[in-house]
């Protein structure tokens, strides 16, 4: 009787590790890129994050920044949307920052942005 219940108890240790997950799964962020992307992705992050001084910007087509700003604000998640105001960089940001705010949301939030027209 005792090598019974020893078997049994054994088996159900064996049956109950076997059906085990190994950790939590979940919705993760994102990859973070590698080489040159890796910087246009940290430099959006900054942006996003407004972890860099942001100041007006000369010579910067103003309606465009903020319809390209809507536009991603637009396809942020909810909770995303009640953190950060997007529109509110218009005229602050160069060329670059604002291709770096895209690239970042594009990855981060899993977004897919319409292709710039090239000229």
């Amino acid at each position: 009787m005792k090598n019974f219940i020893t078997f049994l108890i054994f088996n159900l240790l064996l049956i109950s590790s076997a059906f085990a997950s190994g950790g939590i799964g979940g919705g993760g962020i994102a990859n973070i890129p590698q080489g040159q992307d890796r910087e246009k992705y940290h430099l959006g992050k900054a942006v996003y994050n407004q972890d860099l001084t942001l100041e007006k910007q000369p010579n910067v087509k103003l309606i465009e920044q903020e319809e390209r700003l809507e536009y991603l604000q637009g396809s942020l998640p909810n909770t995303e949307k009640r953190r950060v105001n997007l529109p509110d960089f218009a005229g602050k940001l160069t060329e670059e920052q604002i291709t770096a705010l895209e690239y970042f949301v594009q990855v981060r939030f899993n977004v897919k942005l319409p292709e710039k027209k090239k000229e």
